[in-house]
Protein backbone atom coordinates (compact mmCIF):
# COMPACT_ATOMS: atom_id res chain seq x y z
CA UNK A 1 0.00 0.00 0.00
CA UNK A 2 1.84 3.31 -1.21
CA UNK A 3 -1.39 5.12 -0.17
CA UNK A 4 -2.68 5.99 3.33
CA UNK A 5 -6.11 5.05 3.92
CA UNK A 6 -8.92 7.91 4.88
CA UNK A 7 -8.82 8.30 8.55
CA UNK A 8 -6.00 5.77 8.86
CA UNK A 9 -3.92 8.68 10.68
CA UNK A 10 -6.64 8.33 13.59
CA UNK A 11 -5.75 4.46 14.32
CA UNK A 12 -2.13 5.50 14.12
CA UNK A 13 -2.37 7.53 16.67
CA UNK A 14 -4.91 5.99 18.86
CA UNK A 15 -2.40 2.38 18.58
CA UNK A 16 0.63 4.99 19.53
CA UNK A 17 -1.31 5.88 22.25
CA UNK A 18 -1.94 1.69 23.51
CA UNK A 19 1.77 1.47 23.10
CA UNK A 20 2.59 4.14 25.29
CA UNK A 21 0.31 2.74 27.94
CA UNK A 22 1.06 -0.78 27.54
CA UNK A 23 4.83 0.19 27.33
CA UNK A 24 4.87 -1.75 24.58
CA UNK A 25 8.21 -1.67 22.54
CA UNK A 26 7.93 -3.21 19.37
CA UNK A 27 4.78 -1.40 18.39
CA UNK A 28 6.79 1.52 19.88
CA UNK A 29 9.37 0.78 17.07
CA UNK A 30 7.15 0.44 14.37
CA UNK A 31 5.58 3.63 15.05
CA UNK A 32 8.19 5.74 15.68
CA UNK A 33 10.35 6.95 12.47
CA UNK A 34 14.32 6.26 13.07
CA UNK A 35 14.58 9.77 12.73
CA UNK A 36 12.05 11.05 15.69
CA UNK A 37 12.66 13.48 18.01
CA UNK A 38 10.64 14.90 20.91
CA UNK A 39 10.61 18.07 22.69
CA UNK A 40 9.62 17.99 26.04
CA UNK A 41 7.52 20.89 28.18
CA UNK A 42 10.82 21.82 29.40
CA UNK A 43 12.55 22.09 25.92
CA UNK A 44 14.80 18.96 25.87
CA UNK A 45 14.82 16.88 23.39
CA UNK A 46 14.85 12.98 22.73
CA UNK A 47 15.24 10.57 19.94
CA UNK A 48 13.98 7.47 19.22
CA UNK A 49 16.13 5.37 21.37
CA UNK A 50 15.75 7.28 24.36
CA UNK A 51 12.18 7.18 24.13
CA UNK A 52 12.42 3.42 23.42
CA UNK A 53 14.38 2.69 26.30
CA UNK A 54 12.60 4.72 28.80
CA UNK A 55 9.81 2.06 28.13
CA UNK A 56 12.06 -0.69 28.21
CA UNK A 57 13.77 0.00 31.56
CA UNK A 58 10.95 0.87 33.10
CA UNK A 59 12.31 4.52 33.68
CA UNK A 60 8.46 5.35 32.42
CA UNK A 61 5.74 3.65 33.17
CA UNK A 62 2.00 4.65 32.29
CA UNK A 63 -0.73 3.54 34.70
CA UNK A 64 -3.66 5.41 33.04
CA UNK A 65 -3.86 7.17 29.66
CA UNK A 66 -7.22 8.85 28.74
CA UNK A 67 -7.53 11.21 25.67
CA UNK A 68 -10.03 13.78 26.49
CA UNK A 69 -10.17 15.55 22.75
CA UNK A 70 -8.67 15.15 19.67
CA UNK A 71 -7.72 15.89 16.46
CA UNK A 72 -6.03 14.56 13.10
CA UNK A 73 -5.51 15.81 9.71
CA UNK A 74 -3.92 13.67 6.34
CA UNK A 75 -2.20 15.57 3.84
CA UNK A 76 -1.41 12.70 1.34
CA UNK A 77 1.70 10.97 2.79
CA UNK A 78 2.29 13.34 5.82
CA UNK A 79 -0.60 14.24 8.93
CA UNK A 80 -0.68 15.75 11.90
CA UNK A 81 -2.32 14.83 15.51
CA UNK A 82 -3.14 16.33 18.42
CA UNK A 83 -4.43 15.17 21.35
CA UNK A 84 -5.02 16.37 25.05
CA UNK A 85 -4.23 13.61 27.45
CA UNK A 86 -5.11 12.94 30.95
CA UNK A 87 -1.88 10.50 32.41
CA UNK A 88 -0.80 9.06 35.28
CA UNK A 89 2.43 6.59 36.09
CA UNK A 90 6.08 6.32 37.28
CA UNK A 91 8.94 8.37 35.92
CA UNK A 92 12.01 7.38 37.48
CA UNK A 93 9.91 5.77 40.28
CA UNK A 94 7.85 8.64 41.62
CA UNK A 95 4.09 8.71 40.72
CA UNK A 96 2.96 11.33 38.32
CA UNK A 97 -0.41 12.67 36.82
CA UNK A 98 -0.45 15.15 34.11
CA UNK A 99 -2.46 16.70 31.63
CA UNK A 100 -0.76 17.21 28.61
CA UNK A 101 -0.91 18.88 24.89
CA UNK A 102 0.66 16.64 22.57
CA UNK A 103 1.06 17.69 18.83
CA UNK A 104 2.67 15.26 16.28
CA UNK A 105 3.64 14.99 12.89
CA UNK A 106 3.45 11.85 10.83
CA UNK A 107 4.76 10.42 7.73
CA UNK A 108 2.94 7.72 5.68
CA UNK A 109 6.11 4.96 4.76
CA UNK A 110 6.63 1.84 4.00
CA UNK A 111 2.79 0.80 3.81
CA UNK A 112 2.18 2.40 8.13
CA UNK A 113 2.63 5.38 9.44
CA UNK A 114 5.54 6.84 11.53
CA UNK A 115 6.23 9.79 14.50
CA UNK A 116 8.98 11.80 13.06
CA UNK A 117 8.73 15.28 15.32
CA UNK A 118 6.37 15.46 18.72
CA UNK A 119 6.17 17.98 21.27
CA UNK A 120 4.09 17.78 24.18
CA UNK A 121 2.84 20.74 26.72
CA UNK A 122 1.90 20.72 30.06
CA UNK A 123 -2.08 21.85 30.73
CA UNK A 124 -3.40 23.07 34.17
CA UNK A 125 -5.62 20.32 35.53
CA UNK A 126 -9.27 20.85 34.20
CA UNK A 127 -11.66 21.54 36.28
Amino acid sequence: MNQPVEDSLVAAEAELQRAQLASDVAALEALLHPDVVYVAPDGAEYDRSQDLESHASGQLRLTSLEQVQGSARQFGSTGATRARIKLAGLAGGAPFEAEMLYTRTWVFDQGRWQVVQAQGTSLPPSA
